[in-house]
């Protein structure tokens, strides 16, 4: 019998036991109806929800305003909460009509009339949305309480325990209700759930049996009291269980023993209920019969009716992935100034934000002040609104997780984590909640907010996990849009946009740009996602780039001798892009470059160009191939060497825009290309090579400004310490400077005695400027760095390098075309040994291979004659040979070696060495009759690398740096040295036959080599 005392709305009046006693049978009969159809080939799928049946009686006392996130055995619960048989029909059927349109499995129940929350298949993951719309509840001062159901197993979920730390961190509105069936599909869970091993608090928990309907609905009216009075979460542990197979595709009688099958009908909820209602009188046996047999023939009309509406139509596969992105929205009222930093502009946009926008809501971690944030985006919002700019607990998933459900429930979430590299703990609430909601839901459910993260690199000392940009990452997650801002009036526009969009938006903030003050020229505007800035317009090529690498490419241009004509467009909307503009570029300019910070696999850079190689009207217009200069598929280390090795640099930028220039499509494709320049292996990266002094003799040095930390560019004096003529001591601070996150002192690294300042107090100082002169008195030697390949910060980089306009006009002309050999080199270097015991003393290796050249160049007319004009000319009586030589300052010069044709073997020696001796002194030949010039970057360990005509010689010969290769020929695993032979040619004069002959003789005086 039920018990009479139970203080129930409407379970002590009979008509109301009934009506939920009809919502137990829905259940049941709906879940016998569909296994049926499943036998009859009519459905897909099926997951029950016999046995848990009880959990209706909590509905009994949700709210019209509460919202529940049941899970997907709750099919009892949703019936009575006002789902109707025929809408789980449509859901079973898969049809278009359903809360799905026919995208989720039956079991994954959504109605956003009832508020309902489309649940997802990963088992957990809806809890922290829960949360989130309790936290909305919560703001808006409503009396409303979250139903949130799971499992027993999921319960070992970390989700789950992040939501629950949360809910009793904010003291949220919220009953969490476990349903434990005491087996995870086949595996038995009654000792490993975290009730069982002790991990939740026994008192907190009101455990119940699930049998019992009126147990079931005292601790629901207890539980929702709770809640709904302001004093915090509610939790319920219910026992019940699972009387059919975990799913259509599973067979319990394989793993659970045939009289437990059997026993466990002993607590079926329903004829208990049945049976209490009987004894008292409120129900006959037959009138138990006839209710059964009408729900049986109403759900079986509902499943017909179900069965004749309209499937899903193929064409609207991608509608509601996204709102649109079209709206207009009105231009901000943000003043950034003449100038302006990213995070100033971002800081300024949330003030207004928060000022004329009720519904946004601030998160994350230290964002409060008086922190303001680790980039202090957020200054100012939690002194302004504490309710609406909350510091966030150290929990990735939870700050995703949430925001999902306070959009959900209305709320504008503007959420923050702390750096990109560290949102993997809430991936999962990413891409399985934040950008399916609308789709799987059938654009029921919207999830409007904006999470946005600092990423990159380019700023020393951030090592794996503060250094990486991985926009890709997001761009290809169907739902979520992408933007990454270059300049703060982007930053505000974009921001201003996304925060007024319907759709859940990623704003990456490059990190080197944060602190940057920016020249501002326009109005800050709301800007459309999808539409490309362009900053240069021209018509040689199209270079897209964006985040950090566009102010890279903008200082590798500016440092050109000669001005490109090219079109540069900043992509900044990741997801959509703007193909139309690109494209449109492209087929006027007809060549491409794509410049990223991200890894190279599966990257932005390789959509774009796999997007424009698809497109047939803009591959007709390609004059070369594309190119991408992109950090390879490698992490950033912590020492600068690892990361200005790994992510691209002015040198590779400089390198591709040549190459692209210089290069025909149709050479290109003939012609099997080996490494670039532009993406050239990252063990040529050297570090700088460290040598002492001589000398034991006082030195002078200069201290610069240190870094000072993530992202800070500029500091301030605050404090001089020391002054000129007193003695310094190694880690004697120096001054004392001031960032805008903290006051630094910056101290000596050696003993000497201070020479003189080159600031004073207040002065302004940049991170690698110079403070001051220290006269050093040690006699321990100090380190000098003599390499001219050490990597230098980003901010000093210097580039002089690059052909000139003359020159570039020039290569329009040529059809360069490449072919390359791998040539033994033990020969010349065994000879370079020998020649160190000869009275002449050490001969280079450069010398060698020249003579093999010059000898090749005898015997092969064409590679011995020079372009004039539309001829190609010969002279036996004279050929010159180039040799590239590296002047100071990174500037490259041709060295003339004359009348190669004319000389032995010593003249020959003494000729070249004087050529290369005056062009290193500013004498400088003329190259008129120079018909091949040899090329190579040994220096820097440069293997392989593609070089570039440019007439009047007839071809260029890079030789790469020697390195090791297993022996063929090695019957004990020995290895052989080798270099790499690789000839660019013009193909107007030469053909590939001919180039490869040329190139074998060049092979085999090399390896031949003698005469030493």
């Amino acid at each position: 019998m039920l018990n009479q005392d139970l203080k129930v709305p409407g379970l002590q009046d009979a008509s109301a036991q009934l009506s939920l006693l009809r919502v137990l049978w829905r259940s049941r009969l709906g879940d016998l109806r569909e296994q049926s159809l499943i036998r009859q080939g009519k459905g897909w799928f099926h997951i029950s929800g016999m046995g848990h049946e009880a959990l209706a009686a909590i509905a009994l006392y949700l709210e019209a305003g509460d919202y529940a996130f049941p899970y997907y055995r709750d099919r009892a619960f949703c019936l009575q909460r006002g789902i109707s048989d025929f809408d789980l029909a449509t859901v079973f059927y898969a049809k278009r009509d359903s809360s799905s349109g026919g995208r989720q499995l039956p079991g994954h129940f959504s109605d956003r009339r009832l508020n309902i929350w489309s649940h997802p298949s990963p088992v957990g993951i809806h809890l922290l949305p829960a949360c989130g719309a309790a936290w909305g509840m919560q703001l808006d001062g409503k009396r409303n309480v979250v139903y949130a159901s799971l499992g027993e197993a999921s319960a070992r979920q970390g989700d789950f325990f992040e939501a629950i730390c949360f809910a009793k961190e904010r003291r949220l509105p919220i009953v969490f209700v476990v349903e434990d069936n005491r087996i995870a599909i086949s595996t038995k869970t009654a000792e490993t759930n975290p009730l069982a091993l002790g991990i939740l608090d026994k008192d907190e928990w009101m455990r119940v049996d699930g049998s019992e309907i009126e147990a079931v609905a005292s601790a629901a009216k207890q539980a929702t009291e709770q809640a709904r009075s302001g004093k915090g979460p509610a939790f319920i542990w219910c026992d019940v269980e699972r009387f059919s197979n975990h799913s259509s595709a599973d067979d319990q009688r394989m793993y659970r023993a045939a009289d437990e099958l059997e026993t466990m009908h002993d607590r079926d909820p329903i004829a208990v209920f049945q049976r209490a209602l009987i004894a008292d009188g409120i129900l006959t046996e037959e009138a138990a019969v006839e209710l059964q047999e009408e729900v049986r023939e109403s759900v079986r009309e509902a499943y017909r009716l179900a069965s004749e509406t309209e499937d899903p139509r193929a064409d609207e596969c991608g509608l509601h992935l996204t709102g649109s992105s079209k709206t207009v929205v009105a231009a901000p009222e943000i003043d950034l100034g003449d100038t302006c930093r990213v995070l100033d502009a971002v800081n300024k946009t949330f003030h207004v934000a928060m000022d004329t926008l009720p519904d946004v809501v601030f998160f994350g971690e230290d964002i409060a002040d008086p922190k303001g944030g680790v980039f202090n985006l957020t200054k100012g919002l939690s002194s302004k609104d504490p309710l609406r700019a909350v510091n966030s607990p150290l929990a990735e998933s939870t700050i995703l997780g949430v925001s999902v459900g306070l959009a959900s429930y209305g709320k504008r979430p503007c959420f923050e984590i702390q750096f990109v590299d560290f949102i993997y703990p809430g991936w999962n609430q990413l891409v399985s909640n934040m950008a399916t909601l609308r789709w799987r839901s059938f654009g029921e459910w919207k999830c409007p907010l904006v999470i946005y993260a600092p990423c990159g690199g380019y700023l020393p000392g951030g090592a794996l996990w503060h250094s990486q940009s991985g926009e890709a990452s997001f761009a290809r997650v169907p739902g979520i849009r992408v933007v990454v801002p270059s300049t703060p009036s982007d930053a505000a526009g974009l921001f201003w946009t996304a925060l007024h969009g319907d759709d859940p938006t990623i704003i990456l903030l490059p990190k080197h740009l944060m602190w940057a003050e920016q020249s501002n020229k326009e109005p800050v505007q709301a800007i459309p996602l999808g539409k490309a800035r362009r900053i240069r317009e021209g018509s040689m090529m199209t270079l897209v780039s964006w985040g950090n690498c566009v102010e890279l490419v903008e200082e590798t241009l500016e440092a050109m001798n000669e001005p490109i004509d090219l079109d540069f467009i900043d992509l900044r909307s990741i997801a959509p892009w703007d193909k139309d503009a690109i494209a449109a570029s492209v087929q006027k300019t007809g060549r491409l470059l794509v410049v990223q910070e991200d890894n190279i696999s599966a990257s932005v850079a390789q959509m774009i160009v796999a997007e424009m190689c698809g497109q047939a009207s803009v591959l007709q217009s390609l004059k070369s191939p594309p190119i991408i200069v992109s950090k390879a598929d490698v992490h950033v280390g912590f020492n600068p060497v690892y990361e200005y090795a790994a992510l691209p640099d002015r040198e590779r930028i400089t390198a591709a825009i040549q190459h692209l220039l210089s290069n025909t499509l149709e050479s290109s494709l003939k012609f099997e290309s080996v490494v670039t320049p532009e993406s050239a292996p990252l063990e040529n990266a050297n570090p700088a090579v460290m040598t002492a002094p001589a000398s034991k003799s006082s030195a002078s040095k200069t201290i610069v400004v240190p870094i000072l930390g993530e992202g800070i560019r500029v500091a301030r004096v605050v404090s001089i310490l020391k002054q000129a003529g007193d003695t310094v001591k190694a880690d004697d601070p120096l001054c004392e400077v001031e960032t805008d996150k903290a006051v630094f002192p910056i101290e000596s690294d050696v003993d000497g005695v201070l020479e003189t300042w080159h600031v004073n107090e207040d002065d302004e100082v940049k991170v690698g400027q110079d403070l001051l002169i220290l006269r050093q008195t040690s006699s321990v030697p100090q380190p000098e760095v003599v390499a001219p390949n050490e990597p230098v910060g980003y901010e000093t980089l210097k580039q002089s390098g690059g052909l000139s306009a003359e020159a570039l006009k020039q290569l329009q002309g040529i059809v360069p075309a490449t072919i390359d050999v791998t040539c033994r080199w033990e020969a010349v270097r065994d000879a370079r040994l020998r020649s160190k015991k000869t009275p002449g003393g050490t001969l280079s290796t450069a010398t060698m291979t020249a003579w093999a050249v010059a000898q090749a160049m005898k015997k092969h007319e064409r590679f011995a004659s020079v372009v004039r004009g539309n001829e190609l000319v010969y002279d036996a009586d004279r050929i010159d040979l180039g040799v590239a030589v590296a002047l100071p300052g990174d500037a490259l010069e041709t060295a003339v070696v004359k009348s190669v044709n004319q000389h032995d073997w010593v003249k020959f020696q003494e000729v070249f060495n004087d050529a290369l001796r005056s062009t290193r002194h500013g004498e400088i030949g003329s190259k008129n009759r120079v018909s091949l010039t040899i090329s190579s970057m040994g220096a820097y360990n440069v293997r392989s690398a593609i070089p570039i005509v440019v007439p009047p010689s007839i071809a260029t010969l890079f030789i790469g740096a020697p390195y090791l290769l297993p022996d063929p020929k090695s019957k004990n695993g020995g290895t052989m040295q080798v270099a790499s032979l690789v000839l660019t040619f013009d193909h107007r004069w030469i053909n590939g036959v001919g180039a490869a002959a040329f190139l074998s003789d060049v092979r085999k005086g090399i390896e031949s080599f003698d005469l030493v």
